[in-house]
């Protein structure tokens, strides 16, 4: 049997010889579809989701609550004040 070459032994009674180039072939196919299939889609939402996980959101979401508050606030004192006139 030639070098380059792998025997997988005498599977029910064939002597079947596949090319190690092959072999490798499939095994590089096989890895790299496994990393596609678990790793990639970890790393693309932790990439996609970034901002979250740094803390940018919760500085975002804080900045508008303040600015919301402010807002109000300034609404609330100009808004002028009702009485209610009891002279009959």
């Amino acid at each position: 049997m030639p070098n380059n070459q792998i025997s997988l032994g005498n599977p029910f009674g064939l002597n079947i010889a596949l090319p190690k180039k092959t072999l490798e072939d499939v095994q590089k196919a096989a890895q790299k579809e496994l990393e596609n299939i678990t790793v990639n889609p970890v790393l693309d939402y932790l990439e996609e989701n970034d901002k979250v996980f740094s803390g940018q959101v919760a500085r975002e979401i804080k900045k508008y609550q303040a600015q919301i508050y402010s807002l109000g606030q300034v609404m609330r004192d100009e808004s002028p004040h009702s009485t209610f006139n009891v002279n009959i």
